[in-house]
């Protein structure tokens, strides 16, 4: 049983943790869009890009 709610949590903290990198992306993209797109921003958004790939992966991962 421990285990089972251990899994369920996690699943819950990889899904937070994808939504709040959806938004945090969408808030950069729109505040970089007002004061101009620079190299930094590319990266933050590039890594950023990385971390969604690799909870979603581990999101599916878990749901069996």
């Amino acid at each position: 049983m421990k285990k089972y709610l251990r899994k369920i949590k996690h699943l819950r903290y990889t899904k937070r943790y994808i939504s709040d990198l959806h938004w945090e992306i969408i808030n950069t993209v729109v505040s970089a869009s007002a004061t101009g797109f620079h190299n930094g921003v590319d990266k933050h958004l590039e890594n950023r890009g990385c971390l969604i790939r690799k909870y979603e992966r581990r999101h599916r991962l878990l749901k069996f």
